[in-house]
């Protein structure tokens, strides 16, 4: 991987400036890297997607490891520079130009799970993880690296301030689990906040049993879009789910959650309960 100094020769060099509104912060520590190559735990028969790859940090490790590598990145001057660096050392490695969001996961995947990293940038880590959360049955697992704000937020429980919609929506269909976090002297440029590493291991079957998907996230996120008011009085509102308390409060009853209760003190099963209640 590159260090600092010749992350600049290279900026130097190529007249290229790291694009904030891209996210670029480029990975300059070794023993980070060495902990997320050790975590992908890469075999010889693994394909993987890797998200963002800028100069290099964690690639050409991966090509040496993985039967296949794909590496997506949005920058077209960052890919140009990164497809000089390789040259064709790299026979397992392909590198394309192209933002992750309209990259057709599926392609990849000829029998086995693909395995997917990547350091996300802040402004569209949220779409990332929907689009792979889109393409779960290509993917067995996810290392991403994402800022320390958004981890929690994933990573919450009932009862956390950081509990959210978006804390449903993934523990639903994977299960995270934090694994490192990392400094943002780590990165170059460096960003204004620290990271975490997460795994996200993709579940062959969502994390509780709903009879209605669709039905399941409205009321989830109808409930989050008040949190402050009681899920009650959250659910009923015109346009979440019109209905009179009355009628309601019969359903929370069959469900056996508490009307009186706040949106962030429900689990999955909770909000799984009310759903299959109606």
């Amino acid at each position: 991987m590159l260090t600092k100094s010749q992350l600049r020769d290279i900026f130097s060099q190529y007249h290229f400036t790291p694009l904030k509104r891209f996210g670029e912060n480029y990975l300059i520590d070794a023993n980070i890297k060495d902990k997320i190559i050790g975590q992908m735990h890469i075999g010889k028969n693994d394909t993987v997607l890797e998200i963002g790859p800028g100069f290099g940090a964690l690639t050409f490790d991966l090509a040496a490891s993985a039967a296949k590598v794909f590496a997506v990145e949005k920058d077209k001057k960052a890919y140009e520079i990164l497809k000089e660096i390789c040259g064709d050392k790299y026979d397992k490695l392909e590198i394309i130009n192209k933002d992750i969001l309209k990259f057709e996961i599926k392609k990849l995947r000829s029998g086995k799970k693909i395995k997917v990293a990547g350091n996300l940038p802040y402004y569209v880590t949220t779409p990332i993880i929907e689009y792979l959360i889109e393409n779960r049955t290509s993917i067995g697992s996810a290392l991403i690296v994402i800022q320390r704000e958004v981890a929690d937020r994933l990573l919450a429980s009932p009862g956390s301030k950081d509990y959210s919609s978006l804390s449903c929506f993934v523990q639903y269909h994977t299960k995270p689990c934090y694994l490192h976090t990392i400094s943002r002297r780590s990165f170059y440029p460096e960003p204004e906040v620290d990271s975490s590493l997460l795994r996200l291991d993709f579940l062959e079957k969502p994390s509780v049993k709903v009879c209605d998907e669709k039905l399941f996230f409205k009321i989830v996120r109808g409930a989050f879009n008040q949190r402050r008011k009681t899920i009650m009085n959250s659910l009923s509102r015109a346009e979440v789910l019109d209905l009179e308390k009355e009628k309601l409060a019969g359903i929370f009853r069959k469900a056996g959650v508490d009307p009186s209760s706040r949106p962030e003190d429900l689990g999955l099963e909770a909000f799984a309960s009310l759903t299959n209640a109606f």
